[in-house]
């Protein structure tokens, strides 16, 4: 039992390894060929956790080739377009200018049925509504909506546009985040001091977050009643 255990943890650990380094995606993400990959090293993985006569070398060998072939595939994919067309094909319009296309759908095995529950994933229950959709080669479908049912920006509304700020968590269930901190270059003093001001201890915070024009989102714990405070520290 601890040949089993001991095997399976070393696995485990060397399976994510593998898979990080292939990259960090989720699996809606994947292509068909990284999706593929995956399951087989997990097959790999798997057959050699529960059957403690197969070396661990069968099970590792063939999960570092599969690596391998997957890391030049994804090299080739990025210099040659033919190549990455035939490992993740290519991106298929179900509508077109408000059209259904049959002929696309019936050859990539999408439904009416499916299209109408992608539609309505995206906001959009009416079909009319649609300017393209198109098929990814993740299996994702993206859409266009008619000009006339688009979301106004704020260039529609004329309306002036204002910096994009990012925000860093900096406590997380009372415990203070040092690099969220480093992030925006302030020290655990200073966001200490801030909330302090307001009559709030950091270890009542549940969550916080800050931007580095000195926004500042507190959401407190649940003796609090999950109070949410919003701040402005500029400087």
């Amino acid at each position: 039992m601890l040949t089993l255990f001991l095997r399976a943890v070393f696995l485990d650990l060397f399976v994510l390894l593998i898979l990080r380094l292939t990259g960090k995606r989720q699996v809606s993400d994947l292509q068909p060929y990284d999706l593929l990959m995956t399951l087989v090293i997990a097959d790999l993985a798997s057959t050699a956790i529960a059957d403690t006569d197969i070396p661990l070398l069968y099970s590792i060998v063939p999960i570092l080739a599969l690596y391998l072939v997957q890391q030049v595939l994804s090299k080739l994919s990025l210099k040659s377009a033919a190549v990455r067309r035939f490992l993740c094909g290519t991106p298929q319009v179900l509508i077109e200018n408000g059209v259904m296309q049959p002929r696309v759908m019936r050859r990539t095995n999408y439904t009416v049925r499916d299209l109408l529950d992608s539609l309505r994933s995206k906001g959009i229950f009416d079909v009319g509504e649609v300017a393209y959709a198109i098929l990814e080669t993740n299996g994702t479908v993206s859409v266009l909506p008619k000009d006339a049912y688009a979301q106004p920006v704020k260039r529609d509304l004329k309306l002036p546009e204002t910096p994009a700020v990012p925000k860093h968590i900096v406590i997380h269930e009372g415990r203070i985040v040092t690099s969220g901190l480093k992030k925006l270059h302030i020290d655990r003093t200073r966001i200490e001091s801030i909330l302090n001001k307001h009559g709030i201890a950091p270890k009542n915070v549940f969550f916080a977050q800050m931007d580095g024009s000195g926004g500042l989102h507190v959401q407190l714990d649940d003796a609090h009643h999950n109070r949410v405070e919003r701040f402005h520290e500029p400087g």
